[in-house]
């Protein structure tokens, strides 16, 4: 390596938790466009020739709950992408754990009025067994 090399960097500046931010934040969608488009940044989405994404409209509250609950994980697992390549970006780790939070609040109250969702839920300490007992929304015509 030529010991005179020096990388081009971005500026970065000290943010939250004492993490370098990026001097230039990416722009993000909203969770509920993010999630219709597939993408949580606006300044990296290219919409595909006439496209125009399907805007989602719960009918009952059960798939209001799910809905919002599928938004605020997309968000999630999309910032997780973006720290993976970016994980001193402070900003982003606070808005994913804000998302995170988020989730796991929702996937609780959804599991508490409906049953579970996975078989890592809290709520299948029961008796009888709840993933057995329930009917999923996708086995009943809902969602």
């Amino acid at each position: 390596m030529n010991q005179y090399y020096q990388p081009q960097v971005p500026y970065y500046q000290l943010g939250k938790n004492n993490m370098r931010t990026l001097g230039t934040n990416p722009t993000l969608f909203s969770s509920s466009e993010g999630f219709a488009k597939g993408n949580m940044f606006s300044n990296t989405y290219t919409p595909y020739k006439n496209y125009q994404p399907q805007v989602l409209r719960a009918t009952s509250e059960q798939e209001q709950l799910f809905l919002q609950m599928a938004e605020a994980d997309f968000a999630a697992h999309d910032l997780n992408l973006y720290l993976d390549l970016h994980s001193q970006d402070g900003n982003m780790l606070d808005l994913f754990n804000q998302y995170r939070r988020q989730t796991n609040r929702l996937m609780m109250e959804y599991e508490q009025k409906y049953g579970p969702l996975t078989t890592s839920s809290d709520t299948l300490n029961q008796s009888p067994f709840m993933w057995t007992a329930q009917a999923f929304p996708w086995n009943t015509g809902g969602m």
